[in-house]
C-alpha cells in the first residue's frame, strides 16, 4: 500500500456541496463573491493574468452569480472581462437573443437534406 493515499471522513452534506461547488481556489471564490455582492450601479473591469481563459472565468462568474440568485451580465474584452448587475433591459435582450437562436436552430433542423442519387 502507498503512503501517499489519505482518507478523511466527511459529513454527507459537506460531501454533496463539494461535488456541486465551483472548482476554483476558495480565495478566488470568496473574492469574486464579495465583488459581485458589492456591485451597485457600476460595472467592474477584471484584468486576467496570462494563462487564465476568459471564457472559463466568465462561466465561473455566471455560476457564482446564479448561486447568489443575482442576474449578472458579463462581457469579454481585450485582456479581461467587464461585468455588472443585469438590468431588466439586459435580461430582455438576452431572452430575445435566445429565442432568435432557438428558432434559427429549429428552422435548420426542419429543412430536409439533399439526398444523393444512386447511379
Amino acid at each position: 500500500m502507498h503512503d501517499d493515499v489519505h482518507f478523511e471522513d466527511l459529513p454527507l452534506e459537506d460531501a454533496r456541496s463539494l461535488s456541486r461547488g465551483p472548482r476554483m481556489d476558495p480565495w478566488l471564490q470568496q473574492t469574486l463573491t464579495e465583488k459581485i455582492h458589492s456591485l451597485g450601479p457600476t460595472a467592474a473591469r477584471m484584468t486576467l493574468p496570462a494563462g487564465v481563459n476568459r471564457t472559463t472565468m466568465k462561466n465561473r462568474l455566471l455560476r457564482l452569480a446564479a448561486a447568489l440568485n443575482m442576474p449578472l451580465t458579463v462581457r469579454r474584452i481585450t485582456g479581461g472581462l467587464v461585468f455588472w448587475r443585469a438590468t431588466d433591459e439586459d435580461l430582455k435582450q438576452a431572452k430575445e437573443v435566445a429565442q432568435r437562436l432557438q428558432s434559427a436552430r429549429r428552422t435548420r433542423r426542419a429543412r430536409p437534406g439533399r439526398r444523393r442519387r444512386r447511379t
